[in-house]
């Protein structure tokens, strides 16, 4: 069991960290190429996307996995079937109401600028719905391999059209350029769908799928999208909040959409590096810890996974605390970023243990009592941001604050999820 499972993460890591090089590399070059305002718009028009993307990649792949796991594997491609169809019922209403309400978002926000990559953005939700699914199916099948050759080819076509696009057209205003990735984004999207399509052959079927595997996996899959929902919202209420809170500090708009995109466009993809690591342990933590469920090596499995993502998510913490400056200066060109980074390198490793408790929370099937955490940490980040932003002397600091109470009040609800479900679980043979 411990072979297996380091097998996949390592498989999942090796994937995962390509992927995250090519997209921390992609990154750096947009910041130095769009400027920290495009940057900012792009953020911004990224919380909508995301949102719309949210119940379609939050729970249905931890839910297909489970599923998947559980059943022998002759009755494997019905759990698929049901999962596509699900996810394409459900991509139909999201990607409506994305371009519906894009507008409206776009005013609340204070900036129309963000309108085009909103709109842009729109084609990628089905596509990356389907291959959630698909990817889910696979680790239930203990198949880390292909998802992650997905990944590294979806993340490669990316990398290319965005480059491209940003280098040919970025001079033609913040708003247009913002668009161009998720451009890209769309087209990369397809080229995942079509090659999931090819390594997971599924038979024609004329028979409907299942509609009990279908409301079993919503069932699964419903606690964890509304917890995810709940971040997502706060992500974009924070969208509409923060730049509002920095204004009234005494900043322009342009110079609030600029901070904005410092934050969650350049800080933010450093801190969340870890999840090379962790990301992997979270994929293969559900199925693993699903099977363990009442025997004997339950705690082992949780224990080894607990201690990685610690590991992992200390030593990524010290290092950019460490690196702060360099990284600002010699990477991003922006050497004010130094001492955010230097402020917010502890949320590493709150991202990187918590990232680890979901994949156990969702192994274990305790996703709806992890939701009230959830939802009272974005609460308590919308409130501190409010209070503390507008302030001249916090600005940023003060949203990074808030970020930094919310996740470890979420480490600390979802740790005592799975302490007290290890003390009441009954132990087989």
């Amino acid at each position: 069991m411990a072979a297996t499972l380091r097998r996949q993460a390592m498989i999942l890591s090796a994937g995962n960290g390509l992927t995250r090089a090519i997209g921390f590399v992609l990154r750096l070059l947009m910041a130095r190429w769009m400027g920290a305002e495009a940057m900012g718009v792009m953020e911004l028009a990224g919380t909508a996307g995301m949102l719309a993307l949210t119940p379609l990649t939050a729970g249905l792949p931890s839910a297909m996995s489970r599923l998947t796991a559980r059943r022998a594997a002759a009755d494997q491609p019905e759990v698929l079937r049901a999962g596509l169809a699900l996810s394409g019922r459900g991509a139909f209403f999201l990607t409506a109401g994305l371009v519906l309400f894009s507008p409206a978002l776009t005013w609340l926000m204070g900036d129309t600028r963000a309108l085009p990559a909103m709109l842009a953005s729109a084609p990628s939700v089905p596509m990356l719905g389907l291959c959630c699914v698909y990817a889910g199916y696979c680790y239930g099948r203990q198949d880390t391999l292909h998802p992650a050759l997905n990944e590294c080819a979806e993340q490669s076509v990316r990398f290319l059209l965005t480059a491209g696009l940003v280098l040919l057209l970025r001079g033609y205003g913040a708003g247009l350029t913002a668009a161009l990735p998720a451009l890209a984004e769309s087209a990369a999207a397809l080229v995942s769908l079509l090659l999931f399509r090819r390594f997971v052959p599924l038979r024609p079927s004329r028979a409907r799928p299942s509609q009990a595997l279908t409301r079993q996996l919503f069932r699964l899959a419903a606690p964890s999208t509304l917890s995810r929902l709940c971040g997502s919202g706060v992500r974009m209420l924070g969208a509409v909040l923060l730049p509002v809170c920095l204004r009234r500090s005494g900043l322009s708009s342009g110079a609030a959409t600029a901070q904005y995109g410092m934050l969650h466009g350049m800080a933010m993809p450093l801190l969340m590096l870890p999840g090379v690591v962790t990301g992997a342990l979270c994929t293969v933590a559900t199925p693993a810890v699903s099977r363990s469920e009442g025997t004997a090596r339950l705690r082992s499995t949780m224990a080894r996974l607990t201690l990685a993502a610690l590991g992992v998510g200390a030593a990524s913490g010290a290092g950019l605390w460490l690196l702060s400056g360099p990284i600002s200066t010699l990477l991003y060109h922006q050497s004010a970023l130094a001492p955010l980074v230097r402020f917010l390198s502890p949320l590493t490793l709150l991202f990187a243990l918590h990232q680890v408790e979901a994949g156990m929370v969702a192994g274990l099937g305790l996703q709806r009592k992890s939701l009230t955490g959830a939802m009272l940490s974005g609460a308590a980040q919308l409130m501190l941001t409010a209070l503390l932003a507008p302030m001249p002397s916090w600005r940023l600091f003060g949203a990074a604050l808030a970020l930094m109470v919310s996740r470890l009040l979420a480490v600390v609800w979802d740790g005592a999820l799975l302490l007290s479900a290890l003390r009441r679980a009954p132990v087989r043979a």
